[in-house]
């Protein structure tokens, strides 16, 4: 029987996350440091184009005139920039992108552990929503292993600041149109997440950038004396 109806927790939503972990892991296996370059390169375009195509999927998915609303529909909540901004780090190399899809790691756990998804695998909302946050790991995985990022302080500032721009501009909008792009709006996801326990719009905003600050400053500190001393090399 093919379930219609996702339930955060239920064995549908286990079995997914085993299976994103899965080929997580055999990909980081697959990037090798003595892979022949054509091997390295495959790979980077399968990851890089990956998100692109992810990112096309689920954006047209929206798009399509049954489902199109304009409170859900534009490919702007975090995930959904996560796509563009990992091809743009992966195939073009930008260096604010790879500390971006660092520094968001962050956000993807929230989206795997508590995921705002209500369709199951018998529909196909179900597998475009898996495909295009699975392909974010993907990118953080490629880009930890085979581009070797390891972030600087700079890479931790430069992520704070665009991200808090995203916040702001977000908030705007959501302020503006009545729409929560990014949970940053008067209204709070249909699925239970940690922004239920934030307290009242707007002032959970600040909680939410005061968290997110300190959350990319751990994942930064494991890395402190490894910035330190490539800066002094």
């Amino acid at each position: 029987m093919i379930l219609a109806n996702f339930q955060t927790g239920n064995t549908t939503h286990l079995v997914t996350l085993a299976v994103i972990a899965v080929a997580a892991a055999l990909l980081a296996l697959a990037i090798r440091r003595e892979s022949p370059e054509s091997h390295q390169r495959l790979l980077r375009l399968f990851v890089g184009w990956g998100c692109v195509v992810a990112w096309i999927l689920n954006t047209g998915y929206w798009m399509l005139p049954e489902r199109f609303d304009l409170a859900k529909s534009l490919p702007l909540h975090f995930c959904n920039a996560a796509n563009v901004f990992g091809a743009l780090a992966i195939l073009k190399g930008i260096r604010l992108f790879q500390g971006i899809i660092y520094f968001w790691a962050c956000l993807y756990l929230w989206a795997f552990l508590t995921p705002t998804l209500g369709e199951g695998p018998g529909n196909w909302g179900f597998w475009i929503f898996w495909i295009y946050h699975g392909f974010i790991i993907f990118a953080l995985v490629h880009i930890c292993r085979s581009e070797h990022f390891r972030p600087s302080f700079r890479d931790l500032l430069h992520s704070s600041l665009f991200t808090l721009t995203y916040v702001i501009l977000l908030s705007i909008i959501d302020a503006f149109t009545g729409w929560n792009y990014g949970f940053l709006g008067n209204n709070v996801p249909g699925a239970p997440t940690p922004v239920d326990l934030l307290g009242p719009y707007p002032m959970r905003i600040l909680w939410m950038i005061l968290i997110g600050a300190f959350l990319f400053l751990l994942l930064w500190i494991p890395f402190r004396n490894y910035s330190t001393t490539r800066t002094r090399k």
